[in-house]
């Protein structure tokens, strides 16, 4: 039985440790540069009110392949995110992190094992956890998840045998982020930007910070947090 393992606390980066949108703009400007002049003007103006909180995709990236991708060939969108995690790298983009996170991370030392999970790729990522001032607590970092399917491997290895319960994973896409874990028994925390959102989380709120106590209170026990059936959650999307 395991009994002295720290509970695992996921994280997601892009919307949820690291917030702004001039990673995705600068995504957007590289993919409308392979735009038909005739057409970037109104595929730009299309962009910007979803990027300004008007989208209905999950997320800035999404909407910048779902809007402007079919105009260009699939390499400009792989070309494109690459320029803007190489900017990320380079720290030419102006990012930041949600309201006292470094000092929220900080008081969970020894007590959570903090793991950062994204979908991104390396380039950019330990430069702009240097940047937000989060380098010193996060305890790992894992890269190219794959999330949502990722998941199905990475769980059981972060688990390590540990029950489900003791694995919380936060962040904003509640497919890739939330979905997973919770099939599995495991908590969540559900960055939720669109009031009505009724897809099921253990913790939810617009804003990750309004999360920490929440966070906070299972680290402490585990155990705490309310069972969610997850029979209709193959339903949600």
């Amino acid at each position: 039985m395991v009994c002295d393992v720290l509970p695992t606390l996921v994280l997601d980066f892009d919307g949820t440790v690291c917030v702004g949108d001039a990673p995705v703009r600068r995504y957007a400007d590289e993919v409308l540069r392979h735009v038909e002049p005739g057409l970037a003007g109104e595929l730009a103006e299309e962009l910007l009110r979803n990027l300004d909180g008007g989208t209905i995709y999950a997320d800035g990236y999404g909407a910048v392949a779902r809007i402007a991708g079919p105009h260009v060939v699939p390499e400009v969108l792989h070309t494109a995110y690459q320029a803007s995690r190489g900017a990320l790298a380079g720290r030419a983009l102006d990012i930041a992190t949600p309201a006292g996170l470094p000092g929220f991370l900080a008081s969970l030392h020894g007590r959570a094992r903090r793991v950062l999970v994204t979908n991104a790729p390396d380039t950019g990522i330990a430069e702009s956890l240097d940047v937000l001032d989060l380098t010193d607590v996060i305890d790992e970092v894992r890269t190219n998840a794959g999330k949502p399917g990722g998941f199905d491997v990475l769980l059981p290895e972060l688990l390590g045998g540990a029950p489900p319960a003791s694995l919380l994973s936060v962040g904003d896409i509640w497919v890739n982020d939330i979905a997973p874990p919770l099939h599995a028994g495991c908590a969540t925390a559900y960055i939720s930007r669109t009031p009505h959102d009724g897809r099921p989380a253990h913790l939810r709120a617009e804003h990750l910070p309004d999360l920490y106590a929440g966070i906070a209170a299972w680290v402490d026990d585990p155990a705490s947090l309310p069972h969610l059936s997850t029979v209709s959650l193959e339903n949600q999307t």
